[in-house]
């Protein structure tokens, strides 16, 4: 099993640098360098506190989940796990290496782990609610207007994502069909473990309000999050007229659903490659699109660091907390 995972490993990040490399080939280094030395220090500084606000008020929508699931952390606590959780997720091969790290974190200090995982499983299904209703929203928008090239492929991919996560959700009767599909299972006892986490899923059909409320809380960062983009493509130079800050809204969701792919490392060269052919419709040259994501991804990590600071102080606060402990032992 783990030469398997290795196996799986060593392909996506073959297919993240062959796509990278691709790239560059088909790239001017001469424009790419030009446009890399125009970048308005400032809208990067700006680019990078929105997407921190937004990582913050992410953090909020994981405290609201885990308050409302009876899992009473300090906001604090909550910030700095969900920050090291986001640490991880950037420096770990798989993209859900963080949500893992978070989930031990809370279950370390006496929670129920299945519990834990559905909250987590249920703040990932509003994160990706909120970013759909955003870009639909912005797609409809389009519709009336002057449109994009297949506008209506992405309407369709948008309700696709946001329509079957929403109603696992909210439908008893689907829920209690998917657990019985998932109880069969008796392979490292998961039936037991899905039929569990399906159970702590069920308890927040009873608050409604609270789920739309951190919808609304969902859309709100993927908004800041869709302007990250734009501030740094503003600071790239490129003219971003009051039409492409709506197609901002379409393509950036895009981007963030085809990273869920399993197929590279965190998405890099995929992303890149897709940004370079969806922003090239809207009048981006192909070196704009690709240092937009570059230095955005860059932005993403430069944050995360904060999550990494986090995990070392904990560490060292861990270590001074055993050391008297031993000290007490050996006397």
């Amino acid at each position: 099993m783990n030469g398997r995972r290795i196996l799986v490993q060593i392909v996506k990040i073959a297919v993240s640098v062959g796509l990278i490399a691709f790239i560059l080939h088909r790239l001017s280094p001469e424009h790419l360098l030009a446009d890399l030395s125009r970048a308005n220090p400032w809208q990067l500084v700006s680019a990078a506190v929105i997407f921190f606000v937004s990582v913050v008020l992410g953090a909020f929508q994981w405290h609201f989940l885990l308050k409302a699931g009876g899992i009473d952390l300090p906001v604090m606590k909550t910030c700095k796990v969900y920050f090291v959780g986001m640490f991880f997720n950037n420096f770990l091969p798989a993209g859900i290496g963080g949500d893992a790290v978070k989930i031990y974190d809370v279950t370390r200090v006496g929670n129920d782990p299945h519990h834990v995982f559905a909250v987590t499983v249920l703040d990932r299904i509003i994160g990706i609610a909120g970013l759909c209703v955003l870009a639909l929203a912005a797609s409809l928008a389009l519709l009336a207007g002057e449109g994009l090239p297949h506008l209506r492929l992405y309407i369709f991919i948008f309700a696709g994502c946001v329509a079957p996560v929403l109603a696992l959700v909210m439908n008893r009767k689907l829920s209690r069909g998917v657990r019985r599909l998932f109880g069969k299972i008796t392979l490292w006892g998961l039936g037991g473990r899905f039929d569990a986490v399906f159970r702590h899923l069920g308890e927040f059909r009873r608050l409604r309000m609270l789920l739309v409320r951190l919808t609304l809380l969902a859309i709100a960062v993927q908004f800041l999050r869709v302007v990250t983009h734009v501030l740094v493509a503003l600071s790239l130079g490129v003219a971003v007229t009051n039409l492409n800050f709506i197609q901002f809204f379409v393509f950036v969701p895009l981007l963030g659903l085809i990273m869920i792919l399993p197929i590279s490392i965190n998405g890099l060269g995929v992303r890149e490659g897709a940004g370079i052919l969806l922003f090239a419709q809207i009048g981006f040259s192909k070196e704009q699109a690709l240092l937009m994501e570059l230095i955005t991804y860059a932005i993403m990590v430069m944050v995360s660091l904060i999550g990494g600071f986090f995990f070392v102080q904990r560490s060292f606060e861990r270590k001074r907390e055993i050391e008297p402990q031993e000290v007490r032992n050996d006397v």
